[in-house]
């Protein structure tokens, strides 16, 4: 069966795909800054406040045989997350999956965190988000599998590069890929096209692979998103297929918030 665990690794935000994923991994706010809004207004003030410089975000993702849920935070270093400059980046989440070997189900349990440091830098229409840092991975098998290579906790080094191209003021484009090394390395892809129905409300497709040298999958589907002054929130569903050419359904669902 080899590392089951990439069953898991869309939902891992920051890398999620995400799960990251998630990832994440994995959605942000329509605007002319692609993934950031504008300043916020006091409401009844006429003012504007503060920029946030910090945002936080929680999710899930759930398939035939695995499900995860994940949390994570940024923050700017210095000024807001409106500006260039420096990012800190910290998820974690947990996780189950299960896979038969000579007819015994094998049930996995996993967690899994991401401390990262990186830049955003926006480039006219284009944001650009790139990201280093450490990855843990811990894995709990019942019955033991001692085939298994994911079998226990490891440390890794893990990159993030995350992209997002407003291609008019109705459409907008996003690209997402981590790799790590933690159990002998692993890697992660995301592409979403989304078309803004409403300002706040878009509808798009997604396409996404994830894997490593013994396993990798694939999946397809579609999302809805819908955003304001100081946050999202994000549902997609689809199918997906393995290298085995087993296939199932997914669903997933993140929010984040911005202050």
């Amino acid at each position: 069966m080899g590392r089951s665990s990439s069953r898991l690794k869309y939902a891992r935000r920051g890398g999620a795909l995400g799960l990251g994923l998630v990832l994440l991994a994995v959605a942000w706010p329509a605007s002319a800054q692609g993934w950031l809004t504008g300043a916020f207004a006091a409401p009844g003030s006429g003012a504007t406040v503060a920029e946030p410089s910090q945002e936080v975000w929680a999710g899930a993702d759930v398939s035939a045989r695995s499900w995860s849920a994940y949390t994570g935070i940024m923050a700017a270093l210095f000024g807001s997350l409106q500006a260039d400059g420096w990012r800190v980046r910290a998820v974690g989440g947990y996780g189950a999956y299960a896979y038969s070997k000579h007819g015994i189900k094998v049930r996995g349990d996993v967690s899994y965190t991401d401390v990262l440091v990186g830049a955003h830098r926006q480039l006219g229409p284009l944001t650009v988000k790139a990201f280093v840092g450490v990855s843990t991975e811990a894995h709990v098998l019942t019955p033991l599998d001692l085939d298994n290579e994911a079998l226990g906790a490891a440390l890794g080094a893990k990159a993030v590069l995350e992209t997002w191209l407003e291609l008019s003021p109705r459409s907008w484009a996003s690209i997402d890929l981590s790799g790590s090394t933690v159990h002998g390395g692993d890697y992660a892809a995301r592409a979403r096209a989304g078309y803004r129905i409403w300002p706040e409300l878009s509808l798009g497709l997604e396409a996404a692979a994830t894997g490593d040298g013994e396993y990798g999958s694939g999946r397809g589907g579609a999302f809805l998103r819908y955003t304001w002054a100081s946050g999202e929130v994000s549902a997609a569903a689809g199918a997906s297929i393995d290298r085995t050419g087993e296939s199932s359904g997914y669903g997933a669902l993140n929010a984040l918030y911005r202050y």
